[in-house]
């Protein structure tokens, strides 16, 4: 795995992050944008624990 593409999933993990956040304040933590932006936080985090995993297992 490229520290690169790592890297660039970490960015995105944290704005969605910080979005998710904001939605919640906003429009309260059971709304169904705040639901699907934490699905598509839990997809990021899938794939960041999936190129990990992967390196760990070639190293």
């Amino acid at each position: 795995m490229k520290q690169d593409a790592k890297e660039e999933l970490l960015h995105w993990i944290k704005r969605k992050q910080e979005e998710m956040i904001e939605i919640g304040t906003a429009k309260g933590i059971s709304h169904k944008e705040t639901l699907q932006c934490s699905q598509e936080l839990d997809d990021l985090l899938t794939s960041y624990q999936r190129l990990t995993s992967v390196n760990q297992l070639r190293s």
